[in-house]
């Protein structure tokens, strides 16, 4: 056979072939898809209504259009709730039926598609098997080739495995490994327990805000007023002539004889409209109350104990003179290097040793004068207030320390001698220590003497003068002359101490009540203090120059902060009896007073450089005398948190 007739033969069975499947084919897709589908007898879908969503036909009678585009009419399993509710409690297997949506009927489960959802829910197989843990081992090693036997090792316990539990025993005997650790359970609780309901509303609510109240009738509104509240002729023509708003009661107050005789309001229906205008434009404003105690409105006080170091025992006393012939105790005060201790008796001054409270030098007093006083200048020289004048003695054995003294007594040799001068200066320079380099004779007591920061000028204050204006009066040393800067003094000006001020040239005058601020340069008052005291007492300025203390005989001691105003930052009331003396710590933030009653009360005082924080002063100590003796006076080592004390009796004692 050649090659064309066979391709023609197989041509003509494909042509065969083709019409038979041709023939085989369903006249509708529909029907194609149905006989090529897998599904069981019991998965058949009977309502050919295609792949359609049936949640098109949810509210409708109809689920749907057949391949005639025919409606397939919904069967309903129940007419309403009632027959489904009887249906339940006439049949018993009413749990098994289940509702085909697809197909449009109800399919009762049998127990055995029961029991394959169980199984299915279980995690199980669908069918159960022969036996669910059941594999086939094949063993290939049946016929070995090489004849050989398992080792002696396969037989025998396994070494690492021994060592592996003795690992666990171990850790189970020491309580690292624990077997069966209790679980912890949650303990369940109301989270709405302690919750009332209206606190649970006003979670979902906008917060309640009360209505403004209306203003309380007053005697004015009452149907029997008194008769001075009632309008006269005149009265009631002006006030209907004002305008509504401006009248001060927006009704005529009538009389009445009884209240059943009151008629009703003209403006009762205006009035209802302003008090809802009132509500309406009310503001919708909750003021959030604040509970806090009074304790918050405090500062924070530190502790004495972060504020140290600062005096808190007695350390030693200084040894006696002879209290019969010296006196009491005026003044103390101590040198720059806090070696020497100066202390001025009425009749005496003893200088000692800081370190041994040996006594160095003392320098007594004839039975016709006194001693006032004395202070230190940095350069070492000791101004001594006497009677009729003051004298200035020498704490260096080099006289050369002194060039001011020197160049006064150049400058006094060109004085002439004859001339009509109240003040005399006479120069007796000597290089031993402690010994007068020169006397300043005045015709009156000075009482309180203090030197300037350059050494070369002294202030002394004389209350008790003749002479107004000599009560304070100014020493130049290197000039060898007396100033007096304050010429046209009032008489009824009592002053009581005189103070430079540490930096600038401005000078502190301290009177029974006020203290003045006068300026050197400009020779100009510059400002008045009100201290409010009744006699103040003593006066000291803060190293910085910003703040001073004064203190008074009615027991106070007042702060001034020079920046704030005229008046006292504060006043404290520490004391018995009145104050003698106050001073500040040249580099501690400390300033002390003490008092007739026998106590030095030490403060801390901390300023800051921020001018709008205000100076922190706190109460540290109370130190008391052990005979409750009147301390005199007071005074600060310079480089050491230590003070001294002198009290009336001459007793010297250190405070540490």
């Amino acid at each position: 056979m050649n090659q064309n007739n066979t391709i023609n033969i197989r041509a003509i069975r494909n042509k065969k072939s083709i019409k038979k499947d041709l023939s085989l084919q369903p006249k509708n897709i529909h029907d194609q898809y149905y006989q090529e589908s897998d599904d069981s007898e019991d998965e058949k879908i009977l309502s050919k209504i295609g792949r359609l969503q049936t949640k098109k036909y949810k509210d409708k009678d109809f689920i749907g259009y057949d391949e005639n585009l025919n409606k397939i009419q919904k069967k309903k399993q129940f007419q309403d709730t009632i027959d489904e509710f009887i249906n339940k409690a006439e049949n018993k297997d009413w749990w098994r039926v289940v509702r085909d949506e697809l197909n449009n009927q109800d399919v009762v489960l049998s127990d055995k598609q029961l029991q394959m959802l169980d199984r299915i829910r279980t995690g199980k197989t669908a069918i159960k098997l022969a036996d669910d843990y059941y594999f086939e081992h094949e063993d290939f090693n049946q016929f070995d080739l090489l004849s050989s036997y398992n080792p002696k090792r396969r037989f025998l316990p396994s070494k690492w495995e021994r060592i592996k539990i003795n690992k666990l025993v171990q850790g189970i005997k020491l309580g690292r490994i624990v077997l069966n650790p209790p679980q912890k359970v949650e303990k369940m609780f109301d989270m709405w327990e302690n919750v009332a309901e209206d606190q649970v509303l006003s979670k979902y609510l906008p917060a309640r805000i009360p209505a403004a109240k209306a203003p309380l009738p007053s005697n004015v509104a009452s149907y029997n007023p008194p008769e001075e509240y009632l309008f006269t002729e005149q009265e009631k023509q002006q006030w209907l002539q004002t305008d509504p708003e401006d009248r001060e009661i927006p009704f005529i107050p009538q009389k009445f004889k009884h209240l059943r005789n009151v008629p009703s309001s003209e403006q009762l229906t205006k009035d209802l409209f302003n008090r809802c205008l009132d509500l309406y434009l009310a503001p919708r404003i909750r003021r959030k109350k604040l509970m806090m105690k009074s304790t918050d409105f405090l500062p924070e006080i530190p502790k004495p104990e972060e504020l140290k170091p600062f005096p808190t025992k007695l350390n030693f006393e200084f040894g006696q003179i002879d209290t019969t012939k010296s006196g009491q105790v005026k003044q103390i005060s101590i040198s720059l290097d806090g070696q020497i201790l100066g202390v001025c008796y009425e009749f005496a001054v003893a200088f000692f040793d800081t370190k041994t409270s040996k006594c160095l030098y003392t320098k007594w007093q004839s039975n016709d004068k006194q001693f006032f006083g004395l202070d230190f200048s940095q350069s070492g020289l000791i101004c001594i207030l006497q009677s009729n004048g003051f004298i200035i003695l020498n704490s260096y054995i080099d006289k050369r320390q002194h060039p001011n003294v020197e160049d006064g007594e150049k400058a006094n040799k060109q004085i002439p001698k004859n001339s009509n001068n109240v003040f005399e200066w006479d120069f007796e320079l000597d290089d031993n220590v402690f010994q007068q380099l020169l006397e300043v004779k005045m015709p009156y007591d000075p009482l309180y003497v203090q030197f300037h920061s350059k050494s070369d000028y002294i202030v002394s204050t004389q209350p008790h003068t003749h002479v107004k204006s000599h009560c304070i009066l100014v020493h130049s040393i290197s000039k060898s002359s007396t100033s007096i800067p304050f010429q046209n003094m009032k008489a009824s000006t009592e002053v009581q101490q005189t103070i430079f001020h540490p930096t600038k040239p401005e000078l502190y005058i301290m009177t029974n009540k006020n203290i003045f601020i006068y300026s050197l340069t400009k020779q100009s008052l510059m400002k008045k203090l009100l201290a409010g005291n009744q006699q103040n007492s003593t006066i000291a300025i803060h190293p910085y120059g910003d703040n001073l203390i004064v203190g008074s005989n009615d027991q106070k001691v007042c702060w001034f902060d020079l920046d704030m105003g005229k008046t006292p930052f504060k006043k404290m009331s520490y004391h018995k009896n009145g104050v003698r003396r106050v001073i500040f710590h040249k580099s501690y933030p400390l300033f002390a007073s003490c008092s007739d009653d026998g106590t030095i009360n030490i403060f801390h005082c901390r300023i800051s450089t921020d001018l709008n924080q205000a100076p922190v002063i706190l109460p540290l100590k109370v130190l008391k005398q052990k005979k409750k003796e009147s301390v005199m006076d007071v005074a600060f080592h310079p480089t050491q948190p230590w003070i001294y004390s002198a009290s009336k009796e001459g007793v010297i004692s250190l405070w540490t």
